[in-house]
């Protein structure tokens, strides 16, 4: 008897030969996800100083302008830092420091990182010319350091040979050599501006060196999400909420390091970050399993559509542009005492409020509506991101009237005008309808879960009349959770791949709890279902 090689497909479709073909089950329709709609950003939502040096570089690098525009702000926030705080009321202590985090958000090949790279370049030259400074600085302790030596073993040969020293009335080599034995090491520590990955431990002694704030800037911030899980830095998540904050104290205490305390500790966060990736992180905070609020600390997140490119640009730089982009940097980190902040006693921020008759009315206005915007939001991820927009819009009032004020086209000492104001506000609305997408992504979770079910079933690993539990108990990535296994099979039955049945005489009142299921025979010839296409379009129910 000859043994014939049957193809897994054709096997696969006589083990399910018995599906009820008779019930007119119509084809699979396909379970996409649905893009939301953002605002485009324009060039006119910038500070007029900084307009030429962001269109300059997207235009050379064929890359959305959002990333560029996003990145630089918080490059800008981060290096105000505790220089200066906006103090939003005219009469009341409330105070927002500009520290502020971010995110680019895009699949790979969007160019994110030398988008995210060239608006961060003048925050690593300020990088590089500290380092400068701390190298002279150390080579003049250094050399201070061996004269002292020196001269302390000369003055110590010099009173051996006096003979025992009259403590009553010591000689001069006596009292200077001393001197120079107490005196304590104070070797320069350099000054840190900028890193790409540390500890919340090295966070803290970068902090002493620049008690303003530093930047954090990740290439792929799913590096710093998964280093919080680490065995050893659970601890860390908590110290950069902390960090977010920007005007409370923090204390690290550790055998290895003794005691670090940084009176304010204040940083910023930027990096890159792929959809796919970010949808578990929003999946956890959607069903509040470490929900504490991180991901909604990423206010200026820019998820952008995708823009043609016009070919490639070979051309120069704009050197004057990127000039006055990093003169106004260096006075910020240098000279910032100079834009004539209020100081009501030596240990509060220098601060700016608005000015009173039109900027004041209108924040109070914005604040009023936002509020009560809150108060009625659905979807619980974008109220408490809605509610950091307390401190998001202040912050970045102060970093435009800053800008402009370091770039002379505002005068120095005055309130912040209703227009860095406006152009705030604008960036309210259009950072809301992408954190909309983002959040999207959360609320849609159980379509990529529906997604993965299919090609389960398209690969024959399921059945006739399997259940939830079936599934859960196979372990497979992202189908553990019952709860969304079953928000799956809804969307599979909704979209007609599957169908709850109840064998006969069986029939009891109501929905059973864990019914079985029955496969659409037409899902077994359907593809890449698993697969999010380019331009995904809402399934209609």
């Amino acid at each position: 008897m000859k043994i014939i090689d049957v193809p897994k497909d054709i096997l696969t479709l006589l083990a399910h030969a018995d599906a009820p073909i008779a019930a007119n089950w119509g084809a699979p329709e396909p379970v996409l996800h649905v893009t939301v709609p953002v605002q485009q950003f324009t060039p006119e939502m910038l500070p007029e100083s900084l307009r030429p040096w962001v269109t300059d570089i997207v235009h050379r690098m064929q890359c959305p302008l959002d990333y560029v525009a996003a990145a630089a702000v918080v490059m800008l926030g981060s290096v105000i830092g505790t220089g200066a705080a906006v103090r939003p009321k005219q009469k009341d202590s409330w105070t927002e420091v500009s520290n502020i985090w971010g995110a680019g958000i895009g699949r790979p090949g969007r160019l994110k990182s030398p988008a995210i790279s060239a608006a961060m370049s003048p925050l690593y030259r300020l990088d590089s010319l500290a380092q400068a400074d701390w190298k002279s600085a150390m080579a003049a302790h250094q050399q201070v350091t061996l004269t002292n030596k020196l001269t302390a073993e000369l003055l110590k040969k010099r009173i051996s040979k006096e003979g025992p020293p009259d403590l009553t009335k010591p000689s001069a080599d006596y009292v200077e050599y001393h001197r120079l034995c107490g005196l304590p090491d104070d070797e320069p520590v350099p000054k840190r501006y900028h890193t790409n990955d540390c500890t919340i431990e090295s966070l803290g002694e970068m902090l002493q060196a620049n008690p303003r704030g530093i930047l954090v800037e990740h290439d792929e911030l799913t590096g710093l999400l998964a280093g919080f899980e680490r065995p050893g830095r659970e601890g860390e998540r908590q110290g950069y909420l902390t960090a977010w904050n920007g005007t409370g104290n923090h204390r690290v205490d550790r055998i290895s390091r003794g005691n670090i305390f940084i009176e304010r500790f204040c940083a910023s966060i930027f990096g890159g970050i792929q959809p796919d990736k970010l949808e578990v992180y929003l999946a956890e905070a959607q069903h509040n399993h470490g929900n504490d609020g991180f991901i909604q600390r990423l206010q200026v997140m820019v998820y952008p559509d995708e823009v043609p490119t016009v070919g490639v640009v070979d051309q120069s730089p704009d050197e004057a542009a990127a000039k006055t982009v990093m003169d106004i940097v260096l006075l910020l980190a240098n000279d910032i005492k100079s834009l004539g902040a209020k100081q009501d006693k030596e240990y509060d921020i220098p601060y700016f409020r608005f000015e009173a008759k039109k900027a004041q009315p209108l924040f109070f206005k914005w604040l009023v509506e936002l509020t009560q915007r809150i108060a009625t939001e659905d979807d619980p991820l974008m109220q408490e991101h809605l509610g950091k927009y307390r401190k998001l819009i202040p912050a970045l009032s102060l970093i435009f009237h800053l800008v402009e004020m370091a770039a002379g086209k505002i005068k120095r000492g005055s309130s912040i005008g209703i227009e860095s104001l406006q152009l705030a506000i604008r960036w309210s609305h259009y950072l809301e309808s992408h954190a909309r997408r983002v959040y999207g992504m959360a609320t849609d979770y159980k379509v990529q879960a529906a997604q993965l079910l299919a090609a389960k079933i398209t690969t024959g690993q399921l059945e006739n009349g399997f259940n939830t539990r079936d599934i859960v108990r196979k372990g497979w990535s992202r189908l553990k959770d019952l709860e969304e296994v079953k928000a799956a099979c809804n969307e599979l039955e909704a979209a007609g791949w599957i169908k709850r049945t109840v064998a006969e005489g069986k029939r009891a009142p109501g929905r059973p709890a864990n019914p079985p299921y029955d496969i659409n025979p037409a899902a077994f010839s359907q593809t890449n279902t698993g697969a999010v296409p380019t331009k995904p379009t809402k399934r209609k129910r």
